[in-house]
């Protein structure tokens, strides 16, 4: 049997998340004023929970672009979890921002029937760029970029106030929960020239004051609660989850080996503002080849 190259995979990828008719049509009544033309961004990643479109259109002369999100698609949402996850993006969008994430601003979001189930369409800033899976990736991208981009995320898991950490333990962890969840893989991720975005947030991993998820779904999210607060709630989880695919991706094409970017990572994070137990609990996993986050979470290219 032909094994498909990663090209084709993510060509046919995109393919299968370009707008189709009904979407289009519902586009056209939102903004029947509107002439919008999809365009092909580099480094523009499909999201798992989204159909995902770069929209271009004129105003006053001056050509500007839009990222137009059908979240929930494919799904099967009906309309009051659409409703649910709608009412609480904002919401998780400022909870971000409040903790020194930059996230793009969604202009406008509505609920809408799509194909026999509900979807949120949005309408969000465009963070030109490419996302941090394309600049690992791209041979072409120096180094010192991609470092800069670790040392940015680091940087920023370490900056959130001790007040706001809840030691845990999980899976047979001690570790810190953090006030929300993070989907921190390299594809929600923007590099940009004023800084580093995060850029996807559905669904929404809000989190009550006992660290339980407020809004979680099967539908969305295939890993059990538990799990899932582990890998994405936890500042070790969410480090190690993203770490361990730029090792990855980083070493495939040259230019930097496995034992240099660990060698590197240590002394990174001690730089950092991380506690030290925090650090020695990723160092390990990290020289151990990821036990602890095997356990919680299998899927290794994502």
């Amino acid at each position: 049997m032909e094994t498909l190259t990663e090209r084709e995979v993510l060509k046919m990828h995109a393919e299968l998340h370009q707008p189709n008719a009904e979407e289009l049509s519902i586009l056209k009544n939102q903004e029947p004023l509107v002439s919008f033309e999809i365009v092909k961004p580099f480094g523009f990643s499909e999201g798992r929970q989204s159909r995902v479109t770069l929209l271009e259109y004129t105003a006053a002369g001056t050509n500007k672009q839009v990222v137009w999100k059908r979240m929930g698609a494919g799904k099967g949402l009906t309309e009051a979890e659409a409703h649910l996850f709608e009412s609480r993006l904002r919401p998780y969008r400022n909870g971000l921002h409040n903790f020194g994430w930059r996230v793009p601003q969604t202009r406008y979001s509505q609920v809408v029937e799509v194909g026999g189930e509900f979807q949120v369409f949005s309408y969000d800033q465009f963070i030109p760029g490419g996302d941090a899976e394309h600049l690992v990736l791209n041979p072409e991208e120096p180094n010192f970029l991609k470092w800069h981009l670790l040392r940015e995320i680091v940087s920023q898991l370490a900056s959130y106030p001790q007040s706001d950490i809840d030691r845990k333990t999980l899976f047979g962890a001690d570790v810190s929960v953090l006030p929300h969840g993070l989907d921190l893989k390299l594809a929600n991720i923007v590099s940009a020239e004023n800084g580093v975005f995060f850029v996807d947030l559905f669904g929404p991993k809000e989190l009550n004051e006992d660290r339980s998820w407020k809004t979680y779904s099967p539908k969305l999210d295939i890993l059990p609660p538990e799990n899932l607060l582990a890998v994405t709630g936890t500042r070790e989880g969410a480090f190690l989850r993203l770490y361990r695919l730029i090792e990855r991706h980083w070493s495939s094409i040259g230019g930097v080996t496995v034992g240099t970017l660990r060698n590197q990572l240590k002394q990174l994070l001690e730089n950092s503002r991380l506690a030290s137990s925090e650090t020695n609990f990723i160092l390990s996993e990290v020289q151990d080849d990821y036990p602890w986050l095997d356990r919680v979470y299998k899927e290794q290219n994502v």
